[in-house]
């Protein structure tokens, strides 16, 4: 039933994008593509705006020398759908959903207010402020997937948020609960969670930039489960399947997310990088429990272009083709790593009173090349390579044989408009 609602309120939004933009002839208002490649629809007095973001990421890849079976395929990885709309000059609103993978999934849907002029205020779902490449859109992210440490922040959740931001300062803070679609019962109450994301550019102009942030994160688990999990696939999703894994955690009282992020651009050659530590606390007898990840990657525009830094959003932009037919090439390394392992070894191995206290989740590094083709600004092919290092306890709590190193070779055509 869900999903039937889903599809149609998408079929919906496109009959009022077709009918307002049939009207935008009558009242000659503007209508067309705008400088990034988007489908925009601006009322005559500016007062109204509609922009569609349709996302296509079909995915393929090839597992190389791995012990554990995983399956080499294609996967229709995203498949969105979303309107975003700015009303009466200080209100906006967006609604977005996805389909992939035969799920109907809720992404973005809120309404914000403009309170001043570099500010405002948003209420509904969406991506609460914590950590630079979470909150960077998988259209702008560099590599096809996300690092390993992004198994920390929350996501999108439902929130009450406020940013605000000055000429090379941004601050952002929500207040939270669950996902869309988590509850489990109508019966508990759901977990909370406060956020807060601040980022500084010391240095910024058209060619260079630096970034420095730091988040912080509270929450208490869900629905009153008291419990947690944290896996992760090894940065490509068509294998669809986890070896970072540390099953379920049992007696959590709250747990604290502290991020640091760092960034640097220069012309045609950028530098990022973040480090998250997460801190569970635990009820009763239980130990607390410590893990963390990091990352940094590299990137070198072989065609000369510009990866532009906004300050509104704390965040890096979307790279343009100076030439729209040749397009522009891209090439970036990256090193991640994620420790999900947080235990003690208790009692005399020789006597066989060894005993383990803790968890076990594994831990891994993984080593990535990436070769970007912005065909034009809306249309990317990317390739990655992917060498992956896992711990002897990574996929243990899968039921995975554990200490598998291997290949990834993995591709995707981006579309999007």
């Amino acid at each position: 039933m869900r999903k039937r609602l889903l599809i149609l309120a998408s079929i919906l939004l496109c009959l009022a994008w077709v009918s307002t933009s049939a009207a935008a002839d009558d009242v000659k208002a503007d209508a067309g593509w705008d400088d990034v490649g988007f489908l925009k629809h601006t009322s005559p007095d500016g007062q109204f705006e509609m922009r569609l973001d349709v996302r296509m990421y079909m995915d393929a890849a090839y597992f190389l020398e791995n012990k554990n079976e995983m399956r080499n395929g294609t996967t229709l990885r995203r498949g969105r759908l979303a309107v975003k709309t700015k009303m009466w000059e200080k209100w906006e609103a967006e609604f977005d959903m996805d389909i992939a993978d035969n799920v109907v999934e809720a992404k973005d849907m809120w309404v914000s207010y403009q309170t001043c002029e570099k500010g405002f205020i948003k209420a509904g779902h969406f991506k609460i402020p914590f950590s630079l490449e979470e909150l960077t859109s998988s259209r702008l992210i560099t590599f096809m997937e996300r690092a390993y440490p992004n198994v920390f922040p929350p996501g999108r959740r439902s929130a009450l948020g406020v940013t605000r931001w000055f000429s090379k300062a941004h601050f952002s803070a929500a207040v939270y609960g669950q996902e869309f679609g988590d509850k489990e019962s109508d019966r508990v109450s759901e977990g909370m969670g406060l956020a807060a994301r601040g980022t500084f550019a010391p240095i910024l102009d058209d060619e260079k930039a630096i970034h420095l942030g730091a988040g912080i994160v509270y929450q208490t688990p869900d629905d009153e489960s008291e419990t947690l999990e944290y896996k992760i696939e090894p940065e490509a999703k068509t294998g669809d399947t986890e070896f970072c894994n540390t099953g379920d955690i049992k007696d959590v009282d709250y747990f604290t997310l502290m991020g640091i992020e760092g960034a640097a651009s220069y012309k045609n050659m950028y530098v990022q990088g973040e480090f998250i530590q997460n801190d569970i606390t635990r009820l009763d007898d239980a130990e607390d429990l410590s893990f963390y990840g990091g990352y940094v990657f590299a990137g070198f525009i072989l065609t000369g272009e510009h990866r532009p830094y906004i300050v509104k959003e704390g965040e890096f932009g979307k790279i343009i083709p100076k030439n729209k037919k040749r397009g522009a090439l891209e090439l970036a390394v990256r090193y991640s790593h994620i420790n999900l392992s947080d235990y003690e070894i208790i009692g005399d191995p020789d006597l066989g009173t060894e005993s383990i206290k803790g968890v076990q989740g594994g831990k891994a590094n993984n080593f990535t090349v990436g070769l970007n083709w912005y065909a034009n600004p809306n249309v990317k092919l990317i390739a990655n390579y992917i060498y992956v290092d896992n711990s002897i306890n990574a996929g243990v709590k899968g039921g995975l044989e554990g200490d598998d190193d291997f290949g990834i070779i993995q591709t995707r055509i981006l579309v999007n408009f």
